[in-house]
C-alpha cells in the first residue's frame, strides 16, 4: 500500500543540520531535558560523538529560545562571551582602557528605539501653539566592560532585555583552563540573573563541571546522551521504514544495530547508504526490501576505510604525548587500546586493568609503575588538545579510559595488530 506522505531520504535517514524525521525519544533522557528546562539550572548535556545531543536540543527547543556560541580550541573565555554579547545585539568594540590584568577593555553599545517630544514645523493648533507630536529616534547607550567579567556580561545583556537560552556547543574543544574558568562564572550567572546555560560536549564523566567548580552542585543539571540501548536502534530504523515505505530484512536490522556500536550517527549513516544503494531517495509507492547482512559488513568497513587516514594521525600524534618519555607511555596506552575486545572499550578500561596489560608486554616491565599509566592516562584530554586531535577520540573519566568515536572501534575490527605495531613503531614482548 502507498505511503500518505512523501519523504525525502535526506530527511529521513543520514547526518545532517536538521532533526531527522526519524528521532525517536528516550526514557530519562527527552523526558529528563524538558523537566531541567524549566528548573533554573543550567544544563549540561554529555556524551560520545553523534550520539544526538545537538539533536536532542533542536527537537525540543525552538530556535528563536536559544542562540549558539561555536567553541573552538583557540576560544577564550572574553572571546566567548563577546561572542555571547553580540548574539544579545550588543555592538562591541575594543576600547583604549585596560583591566586590571592589562588586557583591553570592550565598549559595548547597545541601540535601542525611543519616542521623543518635538513640535513640529509650520503646524499651529486652534490656541495658536505649536502641535505637540512625537518622533522615534534611536539611541545609543556606551558600556566600558571587561570581557572576562562575568558581572559585566551580566549587567549589559540585562540592559539589552536579552531572554534566551544560552547554548555552548563543543564546550570539549576549550582549553581546560577556560573551561575550568567558565564552571566558575557559571555559579555567577545562577545566582546574579535569570539567564540559562547549556553546555554541549564529548565526555561520559557525569560530574566534570562539579569536578571544576564544587559549587555547582545543585545549580546544574547532567544528561547523558550516551546510551542509546537496542530498543530505541531498532525503533529509529523502524521509523525509516515506515517513513519510505521499505523494509530491512530481519538479519540486516540485527547486523546493523550490533556493528554501529550503540552509536545513532553511525546507524543512520549506514541505513542512508543502504538505502542510496537501492535507489531508495524518497517514499515508495510499493513496499520495497531492501539489504544485506553483506551491505552492512561492506558499509561499515567503508565508513572506517574513509576515516582510516585521520586514525593513523591520530594514534601516530596521540603516541608521542606530551614529549619524549623513556616509558613512552602513549603509545602503550594506544596499543593496549587498540587490542582489547570492543565491548570493553565502550564500558571503559580501568587504569588498574591497563596497567597490567601493558606490563605483561612493555620491554620495562620491571621499572613501570603503576602510578605511570594512571599520570598518562590523567593527561589525555591534554594530549589531545596539544595536538589538535579533534574530535576527540579517547576520554578518561569516572576513573575509566573510554572510546568516545564509534567510527575508531569500526577501524579497530578492520585491522589487525601487525598494522597497529608499525602504526606506533611498537616491538612488542611476548
Amino acid at each position: 500500500m502507498a505511503a500518505e506522505q512523501i519523504n525525502d531520504l535526506k530527511n529521513v535517514f543520514g547526518t545532517a543540520r536538521e532533526v531527522p524525521k526519524t528521532y525517536v525519544e528516550r526514557e530519562g533522557i527527552d523526558d529528563r531535558f524538558l523537566n531541567d528546562i524549566t528548573r533554573d539550572k543550567h544544563i549540561v548535556i554529555h556524551g560520545a560523538s553523534k550520539q544526538g545531543k545537538t539533536c536532542l536540543r533542536k527537537y525540543h527547543l525552538e530556535e528563536k529560545d536559544y542562540i549558539v556560541i561555536q567553541s573552538s580550541r583557540d576560544s577564550t573565555k572574553a572571546s566567548l562571551y563577546e561572542m555571547l554579547l553580540k548574539h544579545a545585539g550588543v555592538k562591541c568594540e575594543v576600547s583604549n582602557s585596560v583591566t586590571l590584568g592589562g588586557k583591553r577593555k570592550l565598549l559595548a553599545k547597545l541601540t535601542a528605539g525611543v519616542s521623543v517630544p518635538f513640535f513640529s514645523k509650520g503646524s499651529v493648533s486652534a490656541g495658536g501653539e505649536h502641535e505637540k507630536t512625537r518622533e522615534n529616534k534611536m539611541e545609543t547607550t556606551d558600556f566600558e566592560i571587561d570581557p572576562e567579567d562575568a558581572n559585566d556580561v551580566v549587567r549589559v545583556l540585562e540592559i539589552a532585555g536579552f531572554e534566551r537560552y544560552i547554548v555552548v556547543e563543543d564546550f570539549h574543544y576549550l582549553d581546560e583552563n577556560v573551561q575550568q574558568a567558565i564552571a566558575f562564572d557559571l555559579k555567577l550567572f545562577h545566582e546574579v540573573s535569570n539567564f540559562t546555560f547549556i553546555i554541549v560536549g564529548v565526555w561520559l564523566e557525569t560530574n566534570k563541571l562539579t569536578i571544576y567548580n564544587g559549587d555547582l552542585s545543585g545549580r546544574i543539571a547532567t544528561i547523558n546522551a550516551d546510551h542509546w540501548e537496542a530498543c530505541y536502534l531498532h525503533k529509529v530504523i523502524e521509523e525509516g521504514e515506515s517513513l519510505l515505505n521499505v523494509t530491512f530484512p530481519k538479519p540486516v536490522k540485527e547486523v546493523l544495530v550490533k556493528g554501529c556500536q550503540g552509536t545513532i550517527g553511525l546507524l543512520q549513516e549506514i541505513c542512508y547508504r543502504l538505502c542510496e544503494k537501492h535507489k531508495i531517495w524518497k517514499t515508495q509507492e510499493e513496499n520495497e526490501s531492501i539489504g544485506t547482512e553483506e551491505d552492512v559488513r561492506t558499509m561499515l568497513r567503508s565508513v572506517a576505510d574513509e576515516q582510516a587516514a585521520r586514525y593513523r594521525n591520530f594514534l601516530t600524534k596521540f603516541a608521542e604525548g606530551l614529549g619524549v618519555t623513556q616509558l613512552e607511555m602513549y603509545k602503550w596506552i594506544c596499543y593496549t587500546v587498540v587490542t582489547s575486545p570492543i565491548q570493553e572499550l565502550r564500558r571503559g578500561l580501568r587504569p588498574n586493568n591497563l596497567f597490567h596489560r601493558i606490563r605483561a608486554m612493555h620491554p620495562s616491565s620491571e621499572t613501570l609503575q603503576h602510578n605511570n599509566v594512571l599520570q598518562a592516562l590523567n593527561q589525555v584530554g591534554k594530549v589531545q588538545f596539544r595536538h589538535k586531535l579533534q574530535p576527540l577520540i579517547f576520554d578518561f573519566s569516572n576513573g575509566e579510559l573510554v572510546v568516545v568515536d564509534a567510527n575508531f572501534l569500526v577501524f579497530i575490527e578492520t585491522h589487525s595488530e601487525e598494522e597497529f605495531q608499525e602504526y606506533l613503531g611498537l616491538e612488542v614482548v611476548k
